[in-house]
């Protein structure tokens, strides 16, 4: 499988705090084929909701293009945007690592596609390949933390 070019990652326009937020921005194009070869890609349309707040599943969600936004429900139907996601970031992280439900919903705003690894398959690459599965857990620990934080930030303005 090919990866060069995976992901365009963000210039040095970009949102700094975006940019913290890539996942494996390291990762060579060799390593970027073994992971990628453990996932189903999944393309999906603008308005579609890829997971939903509540909904069980432990697998990862590695954006390869288009927009995505996380949202959490709101009184008489109004929706949070809590955060936008792009091309080189992950999300369902936080199900993926602990198996509870998912905290919040991410629906499309683009049309674009993502990778899925599912905790089948990433044990299975930790098998093949324990040195990549070591970086992708530090990787998605590092972007938990950064994630937690904003959200402290967050909380302490009230917002």
């Amino acid at each position: 499988m090919d990866a060069s070019g995976f992901f365009d990652y963000p210039q040095d326009s970009a949102e700094p705090a975006q940019q913290a937020l890539v996942f494996l921005p390291e990762l060579g194009e060799e390593s970027w084929a073994i992971l990628l070869s453990f996932t189903q890609r999944r393309a999906f349309r603008a308005g579609e909701e890829l997971l939903h707040i509540g909904d069980t599943g432990r697998a990862l969600y590695i954006v390869g293009r288009g927009t995505l936004e996380v949202v959490l429900p709101q009184k008489r139907g109004r929706l949070l945007r809590i955060a936008h996601l792009s091309g080189g970031t992950v999300f369902g992280e936080q199900a993926f690592l602990d198996g509870q439900a998912r905290s919040a919903t991410v629906q499309a705003v683009t049309d674009g596609e993502v990778h899925i690894l599912s905790l089948e398959s990433f044990e299975m690459l930790a098998g093949r390949h324990p040195e990549l599965a070591r970086i992708v857990l530090m990787d998605l620990g590092r972007i938990l933390s950064l994630r937690l934080r904003r959200a402290i930030a967050m909380a302490a303005k009230g917002l």
